[in-house]
């Protein structure tokens, strides 16, 4: 009877078990994770999306991206030629940009428009929001003797930053 009580706990803390969960995957349907195009058969535009004002986060994440794209393209380093970093605010009824809707009504005498601002707090207003980190990185990738400038070695960018998903 106990050795059956046990295998149950061990079975039910086993089930209770999950990974954890990653932000370094490819982009899902809501753009968070990484994209990439090839601007040439060396250079890159790594982009890293994630939800939130997380903009050191999403710049390492795009660092590691570039360096396994280095490492499985055969090369040893890469360089950051261009870097941007933005936050989207995908909130359009704010306080500071109010949503306006304008209707008209026409009758035998002519029109009316009628333009009024939406209130930020409408509780029927199921708008969902929220804002996300970009980071876009083009990069350039190399073989031999490293650049000292804008330069990573992919070996050491990619261990660094791929021990946090452990």
């Amino acid at each position: 009877m106990k050795s059956a009580l046990l295998f149950c706990l061990i079975l039910l803390l086993g089930a209770c078990a999950t990974t954890p969960y990653s932000h370094y995957r490819a982009a899902k349907s809501d753009g968070s994770g990484y994209k990439e195009i090839a601007l040439d058969s060396t250079s890159y535009r790594v982009q890293f999306k994630l939800r939130g004002n997380q903009r050191t986060a999403a710049h390492n994440y795009a660092l590691q991206r570039a360096a396994e794209l280095t490492l499985a393209a055969g090369y040893d380093w890469f360089i950051v030629s261009k870097q941007k970093r933005r936050l989207i605010d995908t909130r359009e009824n704010t306080a500071e940009h109010p949503q306006t809707i304008s209707t008209r009504r026409c009758g035998l005498l002519g029109c009316q428009t009628q333009t009024y601002r939406t209130d930020q707090n409408d509780p029927l207003d199921m708008q969902e929001q929220e804002n996300y980190t970009l980071v876009l990185l083009d990069i350039h990738m190399g073989r031999g003797i490293r650049p000292e400038k804008n330069s990573y070695d992919a070996q050491e960018t990619w261990d660094r930053f791929s021990q946090r998903e452990k």
